[in-house]
Order: C-alpha cells, then sequence, then structure tokens
C-alpha cells in the first residue's frame, strides 16, 4: 500500500498526463474538489465535470514542482510551482499550496489554494 505522500505524487503525475480517470481513482467516492474560490465539486462524476470544464481548454501541458510536502496522520500538504504551458503559446508558473484528505488510503478531499486569474488573463 502506498502512503499518503506516495499517493499525492501519483495523482500530480496523473494531473500532468491529463489522466482523469487514473486520477478519480485515487479518490473516495464523496471526495470533494475545490480549485481556489470556485465552489467544490463532491463526488466523482461532478469532481471530473469540474476538472474538464476548468483551465484545461487553456492549456497544453502542465507540470508541478513540488517545493515542500508535509505529511501528518490523514493529511498531506504540499507547496507547488504549477507551470503551465499555454495553448496560445508561453509558460506561466504559478504558486500554489494544496491540501490532501486521506480516507481509508484515498483523497476523500482536494483543496487546491492559488490564484488563477492569470491562467485566464496571460
Amino acid at each position: 500500500m502506498m502512503s499518503n505522500s506516495d499517493t499525492v505524487r501519483s495523482l500530480l503525475k496523473m494531473f500532468e498526463s491529463f489522466n482523469v480517470e487514473g486520477f478519480l481513482e485515487l479518490l473516495t467516492e464523496d471526495a470533494e474538489y475545490r480549485f481556489g474560490n470556485y465552489p467544490a465539486a463532491v463526488g466523482q462524476e461532478n469532481i471530473a465535470a469540474t476538472i474538464k470544464a476548468s483551465h484545461l481548454d487553456a492549456i497544453s501541458g502542465i507540470s508541478f514542482e513540488i517545493k515542500s510536502l508535509y505529511e501528518l496522520e490523514d493529511t498531506v500538504v504540499t507547496e507547488l510551482i504549477c507551470n503551465y504551458s499555454l495553448k496560445k503559446g508561453g509558460n506561466l508558473p504559478l504558486p500554489c499550496l494544496d491540501i490532501f484528505k486521506f480516507q481509508g488510503g484515498k483523497v476523500s478531499a482536494m483543496l487546491v489554494f492559488m490564484d488563477a486569474t492569470p491562467l485566464f488573463t496571460a
């Protein structure tokens, strides 16, 4: 069984390859996904729809640089630089803090704290 930190690293790799289905397999059925100040999506189906309808249209790629990662009981906190490759050209690095809550070895909440405004105005 993977540690919670390993699960977070795997989840980030799935985001980098746009593998939404693989990402969903790491979530509980009733997981919560909240990106910035947007409304939370609850449940795998709603999360998939939210991810596909959000910023994926504006980017051609993404990579994550983990600056720090902390695991405490059933929570993992990561400080990241999200490096977006924009469809209209160029690269956009944005700082981000993510909180992952776990239940039974799966992510029950992914809370993304990032100002995504530059992604839509760049």
